[in-house]
C-alpha cells in the first residue's frame, strides 16, 4: 500500500502548475489527509488505491466548493465595505485564502481524473464552471482570467493522462514478457 504522497507523484504531482502559496497548501493538504486515505485503502484493500485517491479528492473538491460558495455572500460584503472604508485600492489587497484552497484541490482533483481515464468532456465541463466561478468572485471578473484557469485545471488533467500512459506500457511490456515466458513453458 502506497502513502498518499507517493500515489500522488506517481500520478505528475510535482509537475502541476501551482503558484508558490499553492504548492505550500497542496502538501500540507495531501500530508493532512494522508492518514484518513491509508485508513480507507485498509477498509477496501479490494480497490485500486488510484480509485480511492480520485474518490477522496473528489469529495475534498466538494468540501472546499461548498465552503467557497457559503462565504460568498459575506466576502462580497466585506468587499463592498473595505471599498466604502479603506479604498478600492486597499481593497484589492484583501484576500481570502478560499479561492487558492478551491483552486490547489481542483487542479489534485483533476490530476486523479487525468490518472484514472475520466472523460476530457467530464473534466472540461468542470474546468469551465470552476474557473468562472473563481473569476467571478474575485476582486476583478474578466473571461482572460477565467480562461487561464481553465487551462491550468486542463494542464492538470493531462498531467495525469500523460503519467497514466508512461505507466502503462510498462505494465503491457511486463505482462507481455510475462505471457511469452509462460507460452514457452507451455
Amino acid at each position: 500500500m502506497k502513502p498518499l504522497k507517493q500515489l500522488l507523484n506517481e500520478f505528475g504531482f510535482e509537475q502541476l502548475p501551482f503558484s508558490e502559496a499553492e504548492r505550500d497548501f497542496a502538501v500540507c493538504f495531501v500530508d493532512f489527509r494522508s492518514d484518513f486515505f491509508l485508513n480507507v485503502c485498509q477498509q477496501k484493500a479490494d480497490k485500486p488505491q488510484q480509485d480511492l485517491a480520485l474518490g477522496l479528492f473528489t469529495h475534498s473538491f466538494q468540501q472546499v466548493l461548498d465552503e467557497f460558495q457559503s462565504t460568498q455572500s459575506k466576502i462580497s460584503e466585506m468587499n463592498t465595505l473595505f471599498q466604502q472604508h479603506v479604498g478600492e485600492q486597499h481593497a484589492k489587497k484583501f484576500h481570502t485564502m478560499n479561492a487558492l484552497e478551491i483552486k490547489a484541490v481542483a487542479m489534485i482533483w483533476f490530476l486523479c481524473q487525468g490518472f484514472n481515464g475520466i472523460d476530457f468532456s467530464y473534466a472540461n465541463d468542470h474546468a469551465t464552471v470552476i474557473s468562472q466561478q473563481l473569476a467571478s468572485n474575485s476582486n476583478t471578473c474578466d473571461n482572460a482570467k477565467a480562461e487561464l484557469l481553465r487551462q491550468q485545471f486542463m494542464q492538470s488533467y493531462y498531467i495525469g493522462v500523460d503519467q497514466a500512459h508512461r505507466m502503462k506500457p510498462k505494465a503491457s511490456l511486463l505482462l507481455t514478457l510475462q505471457n511469452a515466458v509462460k507460452s514457452f513453458f507451455k
